[in-house]
This record gives C-alpha cells, structure tokens and sequence, in this order.
C-alpha cells in the first residue's frame, strides 16, 4: 500500500460514495486529512469513525462558493501547516433532455463540477508548490462523450479532463503532479439523488414494459465498480501521479471506441436508448 504519512489530504466530496470511501483508503495509508462536504453531520460522523480532530478536519464546504474554498484551504493549511494532496471529488449531475433543462441549470452543473476544483486548485497552489504535491481530478468516463439526456453532466467532465491536462504540463516545472481519473459506473453512488433531473432523463423515465429491464442493467450495469475500488485505483494515481486513469474494462473500451470509430459509439448509444 501507498505510505502517505504526515501527508496532509484535502478530500471534497467526501462525506458519501467515492469520497467517503478514498477518505478512508487515505486513512490507512497515513495521511492526515481535511474532508470537505456540504452535509455537516456525515462529516463529523466520519471523522469521528476514523479517529477524530487529530489527523482529521472535517470543513462544511460548498464547493461553488470560491469565498468557502478559499476558506477550506485555510483550515487546512491553518490546521496541519500545508497541502500536499487535493482531491477533487465533489459533483452533481443535471439530467434530462437539452430543451426541458430549466435557466440555470447547466450553470449550476459547472458551478460544482468544473468551477469547483477550479476554486480548489486556486486557492492550494501556493501550497501544493511548497510541498510539490499531487492534483487529482475525479471526473468520469462521461467526460469523453456526449452522454445523452446528460450532456450538461458530460460537457462539465470534458471540461475538467482538458484542464487536467492543461495543468499537468503547466506545473510540472513546479514538481506538481496533475491526474484524472475517470470511473464507469459506481455501485452506491447516486448521483441522481442530489442532482437536477428534468423531463426526458433516464433517471425520470416512466414506468413501461421495459422498466424492469432498465432497472436490473442500472443496478448492475456492466464493468461498474464498487466506491472501494475507485478509492483504491484514486490511491495509486496519486502515489504514482498517473496522467489519466480510466476505471473498468467497460469503461476503457468506451473510450477507446470514441476516439476510433466515434460513429459506432453513437450508434451503441442510439440503440441502447431505443430499448430503454
């Protein structure tokens, strides 16, 4: 495993799913860590299932908010003296089809998504070059194509995959490390929960003769991975400050045909929506 000890950690995102569970998975490896959420009681929850104030700070965090970003880096560096790892975990998905999507929504896709870490990373930089340490993006196989009925969703990844890379060649002469990872679908990760879900969205559909079978593939949709997997694969990124990272045989494939054959995509994506 990883050693991050006396490394300090800064996770967004973290009080559920894929944050939750790489906050735990940077736990074991050592690392002292800040945990930022918007929900106040998950947070203090699991710093206190993980040990308490001494090597953990959780920070009520609403990452649009640049004035609370800004706020968060401070606690931290005010906390444990510096930043080594930030994370950027925390995202939201807007969901229906492009005409019924309400005045603001797609604002508010990138407020958290994108403009998110971008307040982030602002705000750490200072920091992460004093300590020469790790940028990890959390953005999703979404981001390297136009998912329908969330194209709001994917544009806020893509958005976040090219800024990745921008930095990665940007900092380097810093020693900062820049990566992105990319999961397929997450068991127990329910973006729709906390998301904006408008007519026409998968997650919205109703109920018809193809219902049950929508609902089994969603349960158990193929090549997805379980929270714990993707904290794991977000560990090594770090450690080995990976470029890109893309999660599950699935997932990869995806990619990969998107960047070959971008016609068969479509063409994969138009049926699977006609049996919907």
């Amino acid at each position: 495993m990883p050693n991050f000890t006396n490394k300090t950690v800064i996770i967004t995102g973290a009080s559920t799913g894929i944050g939750r569970a790489t906050a735990v998975a940077f736990h074991d490896a050592g690392a002292r860590l800040v945990i930022a959420a918007r929900s106040t009681d998950a947070l203090e929850q699991l710093s206190t299932s993980l040990g308490g104030p001494d090597l953990i700070l959780p920070v009520t965090t609403d990452v649009s908010d640049p004035v609370q970003c800004q706020a968060l880096i401070d606690r931290a560096v005010a906390q444990f003296g510096g930043v080594d790892v930030l994370i950027n975990n925390a995202g939201m998905v807007v969901s229906g089809h492009f005409e019924h999507l309400e005045p603001g929504d797609i604002e508010r896709q990138f407020a958290v998504n994108y403009f998110g870490a971008v307040y982030c990373i602002r705000a750490a930089l200072p920091y992460l070059k004093q300590s020469q340490g790790v940028i990890v993006n959390v953005s999703s196989v979404a981001g390297f194509f136009g998912t329908p009925t969330a194209g709001a969703y994917s544009a806020s990844k893509a958005a976040l995959n090219s800024l990745g890379q921008s930095l990665r060649v940007e900092l380097k002469p810093y020693g900062i490390g820049v990566s992105t990872v990319c999961p397929y679908f997450t068991s127990g990760v329910q973006l729709a929960q906390k998301g904006v879900i408008r007519e026409g969205s998968l997650h919205k559909r109703s109920l018809s003769k193809s219902e049950n079978k929508r609902r089994k593939w969603q349960s158990h949709p193929p090549g997805q991975q379980t929270s714990e997997q993707v904290a794991e694969a977000i560990l090594k990124a770090t450690d080995r400050r990976s470029r890109l990272v893309v999660l599950s045989p699935v997932g990869r494939l995806i990619w990969r045909l998107n960047r070959l054959v971008p016609w068969l995509a479509n063409w994969v994506f138009e049926r699977g929506l006609n049996r919907l």
